[in-house]
């Protein structure tokens, strides 16, 4: 019952969210309140994280993935705190630290996916449709990651070569997301693969997290908010993280489940 609690937990996150940034977007409380929201399910991302990084052992391939997810997404926090102090007027901006850690945020998210997504080769699971299954549903992911995030990664490609360097962190963010969109595929047939059992939880969790990058970059493209004034970007970070935390945790939950048994 607890798995069904946490795959519900970032929608009945969602639904509040939604109903309180409507209410709020006539006014001047919007901002402050997406702020404290992006804080929020960031810590939550970091706790699922480290949360399944404790359950397994040392030297596990899984332990690796989750720290180095959680590295990524304390990094992220990091960078917007900076940002935060740096806006209310209380320290000089620091672009390039911003970026720097911007960067390395997106490299250790990628490392970690990659991880996640191969676990099916390091535990010899057995997916549908073998390589080829695994290749074609790659290739589909791959052209929609493309569809979704190419036009925004080649509009930052070209502002770095006419020399604006601000544009590179969103470059290397768009890039990590072509690149971590095309490992959905093995993320997807792993949950698929594992489905009726424990561990298909955590699986299944992360893969809505991904799809949900997916739609805040598809959000991003069209502006990010609807004519109202609502924040879409906002509404699919939180479901992404939240649903990573949910992940974090069913994973430390099916495991510490396992060792009991």
């Amino acid at each position: 019952m607890r798995y069904r609690w946490l795959a519900l937990f970032p929608l009945l996150f969602a639904a509040v969210f939604a109903a309180i940034a409507w209410q709020l977007a006539d006014g001047g409380g919007l901002d402050p309140f997406i702020h404290w929201q992006r804080l929020l399910v960031r810590v939550l991302a970091i706790t699922g994280c480290f949360a399944a990084f404790s359950a397994f052992a040392s030297g596990d391939h899984l332990r690796r993935a989750w720290f180095w997810l959680g590295v990524a997404t304390v990094l992220v926090l990091v960078r917007d705190v900076i940002r935060m102090v740096a806006a209310s007027g209380d320290a000089a901006p620091i672009d390039w630290t911003v970026s720097a850690l911007g960067v390395l945020s997106n490299v250790a998210l990628l490392a970690g996916v990659w991880m996640l997504a191969r676990a099916w080769k390091v535990a010899a699971i057995s997916l549908p449709g073998g390589e080829t299954g695994v290749g074609v549903v790659t290739v589909l992911a791959a052209l929609l990651a493309l569809a979704v995030a190419g036009p925004g990664a080649l509009k930052h490609f070209q502002s770095v070569v006419a020399g604006d360097w601000s544009a590179l962190i969103l470059l290397v963010s768009a890039v990590v997301d072509i690149l971590s969109l095309c490992l959905l595929a093995p993320l997807l047939l792993t949950t698929i693969s594992l489905r009726g059992g424990l561990f298909a939880w955590p699986w299944g969790l992360v893969t809505a997290s991904m799809l949900c990058w997916l739609l805040y970059d598809a959000a991003a493209a069209f502006g990010g908010a609807l004519a109202g004034g609502f924040p879409l970007t906002a509404l699919f970070r939180g479901l992404a993280e939240n649903f990573l935390f949910a992940a974090g945790m069913a994973q430390s939950f099916a495991v510490r489940s396992v060792r009991e048994a």
